[in-house]
């Protein structure tokens, strides 16, 4: 029969006891549940320790944010779910690991769904004898409820002076006492500032539908197809020689072959980087492929990013036949544009084309919803690449999406929308863009 304790501040361990939870958990840390993750692994190491030693009270959320994962003391939990997810993440692999498990050990370590305080079961035979416990129902069974400690943990915040006095003896427990006073102050004012402001940024308000599917997201880049002179064709061309200022040479198929180019452009990597860093601070693990090598049959269930646009196949599937589209031009002597549906006459256009510089480039940043998956697409996309880093970088800007909040209507966060961006660009930095037009649908 097995016997729960879920401890308090009360509970000692023995050495023995100390000694079989380390045990259990050094295999939990080395099982194949858990070795493909080291945070996990520091992640239930370090709440099991404090644990040990009766260190409870500080085990909470903007403790752990601070110590384990560097976030500054007055950082916001309610935006940085970073300590949520890998709780989450924990919580699961401790579940398989224990599906898998063929004989159980002397005591099982869980993390239960809403605190990060671990709780032991102790097989027959094996439970430690804590100072506080409480007879459940069943005579054989004795059981201090998750509840309890609760319930306990907050009297000490209530008597926190008393509390103070009767734990605080050694040194150890005063700087125990320093950590639970401050973050209980920080509680205190944060839980008054939640009162004035939204909980929720409106940067989440764009992103939740991403960041709520279980899937990584897909971050698609464009791509392009380089062509190079043959080798026959670079032994007996020789341009350099054979032209002069302003003529041309004529080529034919014959001439040049294709392959596929990896390489991107500084912009579009810059934006990439901007979004995949954005989404990993609120704990979504963002994979990077190329667009042309995606099918939608292994993507199902995946959002998916889609950067650039002439040169990547999801933005113009995507993003063709809504209000704000791209437009290659006739040929390649006339400037690429953005096209207005429901006005024809408004158009957006780059002032140059290749190869002389941009000063100014057009973006479009488009968030649809399957209508029968509801799944999100979102697509950043620029007339030049500079346009990619515009849209890339206003989209994983907090700050970006106070204007367009204030423009938006109620529920836009459930939306379909296009925001269509202009920013001027000195040298190869794109300035601070600005909004040129947003349009929301359902």
């Amino acid at each position: 029969m097995n016997h729960l304790v879920a401890h308090s501040g009360s509970c000692r361990f023995s050495q023995d006891e100390a000694a079989m939870v380390r045990a259990e958990l050094q295999s939990i840390q080395t099982s194949d549940s858990f070795s493909s993750s080291k945070r996990c692994q520091d992640f239930l190491e370090f709440v099991v320790e404090h644990a040990l030693t009766g260190d409870y009270e500080i085990l909470t959320e903007r403790f752990l944010g601070v110590q384990l994962f560097g976030r500054a003391i007055d950082y916001e939990t309610s935006t940085d779910s970073i300590v949520r997810v890998r709780a989450n993440d924990v919580r699961r692999r401790l579940g398989q690991y224990y599906s898998q498990l063929q004989v159980p050990g002397k005591v099982r370590i869980d993390l239960v769904a809403g605190g990060y305080i671990p709780v032991f079961h102790w097989s027959a035979g094996n439970n430690p004898e804590p100072v506080l416990e409480v007879e459940n129902t069943s005579s054989e069974d004795r059981v201090i409820s998750l509840t309890a400690v609760q319930e306990h943990a907050s009297a000490l915040k209530n008597e926190a002076d008393q509390t103070i006095r009767d734990v605080e003896r050694t040194r150890h427990r005063l700087k125990v006492a320093v950590w639970s006073a401050i973050a209980i102050a920080l509680i205190a004012v944060a839980s008054v500032s939640l009162t004035l402001r939204h909980t929720v940024s409106n940067f989440d308000r764009f992103w939740q539908p991403v960041l709520d599917t279980p899937s990584s997201a897909v971050l698609s880049l464009p791509t392009t197809d380089t062509l190079q002179l043959t080798m026959d064709s670079m032994r007996t061309i020789n341009p350099l020689n054979q032209l002069k200022p302003g003529e041309f040479l004529k080529i034919d198929h014959s001439n040049v072959i294709g392959f596929h180019d990896w390489h991107v452009s500084l912009p579009v990597l810059q934006a990439t980087l901007s979004v995949a860093l954005a989404l990993e601070r609120k704990g979504k693990v963002s994979l990077v492929r190329i667009g042309t090598d995606l099918r939608r049959d292994e993507l199902r269930g995946h959002p998916i990013i889609a950067i650039g646009s002439f040169s990547n196949p999801w933005t113009e599937q995507n993003v063709s036949g809504l209000r704000f589209t791209f437009d290659r031009g006739a040929s390649d002597r006339e400037p690429p544009r953005i096209r207005d549906s429901f006005n024809p006459k408004r158009s957006w256009s780059l002032p140059h084309t290749y190869p002389e510089h941009q000063i100014k480039d057009y973006a479009i940043i488009t968030r649809t919803f399957d209508p029968i998956t509801r799944e999100p697409f979102v697509s950043l996309a620029g007339l030049h690449s500079f346009g990619n880093q515009i849209a890339g970088e206003f989209v994983s800007q907090e700050s970006s999406w106070n204007e367009l909040a204030s423009r938006a209507p109620r529920g836009w966060e459930k939306m379909n929308l296009q925001i269509l961006l202009e920013a001027n660009v000195i040298g190869t930095t794109p300035e601070s863009p600005k909004i040129v037009d947003v349009y929301f649908w359902k």
